[in-house]
């Protein structure tokens, strides 16, 4: 090779190898966090019953969180907003809305809709009760979590990652695998297409989102929600998409290295912008899962697209090996008028006359056609020529397949330990046994893809393209029926993908920081004491006491109540707080450092009901 030629070499090796870098300064501006964001607390608390309208309410989330176009709303049990203002941050992960100083009895509803740092819309409700009031029907004006917007946007994801990764994957295919051929013409129409079902996704995720923000459907044709929702990451992720894809349409049109450079470069920047809108940039250990996520998303989409490249190019050229006589007996034609000394002979034994003009019926085998690099050093009426070709094809798609079924291992196993962070929570939560679906169906893949590399391809190699050997006939049928399987199954693990994107990762830290609200009732004279502690974790908390009558109305019961805390477990306390009295039959404590640690506390009430009459009321409580 000239030493320029080398040189230039050099340079686009280089050049293509920067790849990587790219994507992560692409991503570098990504915030921390950890999963989706979570409500660890409230004020009131879901199903808190007051005596008198609280002044203000209050969500806490595990992370920092951003207000969109649902924000934090309050409703009555008519459906009709008393907030005093519009919701405001008091801290980045806490979100509160004001409310009127005299709000009548009753029951409402706090529906939220936020935005996490890893841009998944939030939302869920709380129902509290002032006064007398029963919840009745305003549990239906609750907002869910899960809606037919949270279905649509699972779909969305889905065809997003289908139509990415066919693109980014096909276009690679057809610049380093398929360097020639007459399927290339169809391989670019599929691109095309699959650029299509990719744009389509992220409308469809876009309209989605916008209705998961607004709480309806109407937020989807709202030009300000839209605007809001592509704001964020996932206007990032769609800028940076749609550019990797008009590289990668853009290297369809070229050859030689500067198609290989775009069709390299489209692949790192589509493929790796998911990074963008998901769970690797809400990750505690974000060194770890951002980098993972970034290989993983674009090996895979190598393989997919390689996958459906292959399936083409085998369909197409077993087809033409079966017609032209490569895969078996070519069918019977007519040939033309020989000369008798060149033509066969039908028979053996038989003669024909002398001089004969006769027409003579040969077998003959139509001329196999591979274009391009393809055919280099084959004849084209050589044995096996098709077949020949064809197993270059495979061979360069076998060795890519193998590097990244590798990489997809490695990064897969970073992913899993990032997000779900031990086997107790793959196996017992929902988003860890649907990971073990995916690993299940990547398991299929493996195994058909050893068995190709390793049994298939080799036999098919050695054996050559004899038209008589059935084990030849039958390899190349059996290498184009898994190529399909497999191709199905990468399908039901971007769906599976898909759903996951959507899901809560269950890592152990999360589980741990998640406290869950104390709400006990026991009996005392001749109705009942209630004790609420919310969040019910180590060294702050909100408590209230309420002493209610045999119809669970609040009624003045005691004149003073004191709290008692011990740990036994650690030989701790006893801790002694007076609580303050705040409306009928009502005793609180705000933000009291207690209980001081985690464990399973003895929490005693000493109710002074008259100068004679101290009873006491025990209550357990896990504290997190």
């Amino acid at each position: 090779m000239p030493l320029s030629a080398r040189a230039a070499t050099r340079r686009w090796t280089v050049r293509l190898l920067t790849g990587p870098l790219v994507i992560g300064l692409l991503v570098a501006w990504a915030g921390t966090a950890s999963a989706h964001a979570t409500v660890v607390s409230s004020f009131p608390t879901n199903g808190e019953r007051l005596a008198h309208a609280p002044a203000s309410v209050s969500i806490i989330f595990d992370q920092p969180v951003r207000l969109g176009a649902g924000g934090l709303q309050v409703l009555d049990s008519t459906g009709t907003p008393v907030a005093s203002g519009p919701p405001t941050h008091s801290s980045p992960s806490t979100i509160r809305e004001g409310l009127p100083g005299k709000l009548p009895d009753g029951a409402y509803v706090a529906n939220y809709t936020v935005t996490s740092v890893d841009g998944h819309v939030v939302s869920g409700g709380i129902v509290f009760l002032v006064g007398n009031a029963v919840a009745g029907q305003v549990q239906r004006l609750t907002r869910h979590t899960t809606s037919v917007a949270g279905a649509t946007d699972k779909l969305g994801q889905f065809l997003s990652y289908l139509g990415v990764f066919s693109v980014g994957g096909l276009a690679f295919f057809l610049a380093f695998i398929l360097t020639g051929g007459p399927e290339r013409r169809r391989l670019v129409r599929w691109c095309l297409l699959a650029a299509v079902v990719s744009l389509l996704g992220m409308l469809v995720t876009t309209g989605a989102q916008a209705a998961l923000s607004n709480g309806s459907w109407h937020g989807a044709i709202e030009w300000a929600i839209v605007r809001d929702i592509l704001s964020g990451s996932l206007g990032r992720q769609y800028g940076l998409q749609i550019i990797g894809l008009a590289a990668c349409l853009w290297s369809l049109r070229r050859t030689g290295i500067g198609a290989q450079a775009a069709a390299f470069y489209g692949l790192l920047v589509s493929s790796g912008a998911f990074v963008l809108f998901g769970h690797a940039v809400a990750s505690p250990e974000r060194w770890l899962s951002i980098p993972a996520d970034i290989v993983h998303a674009i090996f895979a989409a190598m393989w997919f697209g390689g996958l459906i490249g292959l399936v083409v190019v085998l369909r197409s050229r077993t087809r033409a090996a079966r017609s032209s006589g490569e895969l078996g007996p070519a069918p019977p034609t007519l040939g033309a008028t020989r000369p008798s000394s060149a033509a066969p002979v039908l028979g053996a034994g038989s003669s024909a006359p002398a001089g004969s003009a006769t027409a003579t019926a040969v077998l003959s085998r139509n001329e196999s056609v591979v274009s391009g690099p393809e055919a280099a050093g084959v004849t084209a009426t050589g044995p096996a020529t098709i077949l020949r070709s064809t197993i270059g094809v495979v061979s360069r798609f076998s060795t890519m397949a193998a590097v990244s079924v590798s990489v997809l291992l490695v990064a897969g196993v970073l992913l899993a330990i990032a997000e779900v962070g031990s086997v107790h929570n793959l196996i017992d939560t929902g988003y860890g046994q649907i990971l073990l679906v995916k690993v299940a169906l990547v398991g299929i893949l493996l195994l058909m893809a050893a068995y190709n590399r390793q049994l298939l391809l080799p036999h098919l190699v050695t054996a050559g393209g004899s038209p008589f050997d059935p084990s030849v006939r039958a390899g190349w049928r059996r290498l184009l029926a898994t190529a399909r399987i497999e191709t199905a199954v990468v399908v039901a693990v971007l769906a599976v993908t898909a759903v996951l994107a959507n899901g809560t990762p269950s890592n152990g830290a999360g589980a741990v920081v998640r406290p869950v609200p104390f709400a006990q009732t026991q009996p005392f004279g001749d109705g009942h004491v209630t004790l609420r502690i919310s969040p019910n974790q180590a060294l702050v908390n909100n408590m209230v006491v309420q002493f209610t009558g045999r119809d669970g109305a609040p009624t003045m019961m005691a004149e003073s109540v004191s709290i008692y805390f011990t740990l036994p477990s650690l030989n701790v306390g006893p801790i002694v707080v007076d609580m303050v009295q705040s409306g009928i039959g009502r005793f609180v404590l705000t933000q009291i450092p207690a209980p001081p640690i985690v464990g399973t506390w003895q929490i005693t009430l000493q109710v002074q009901v008259s100068a004679f009459e101290q009873p006491d009321v025990s209550f357990v409580d896990t504290v997190q």
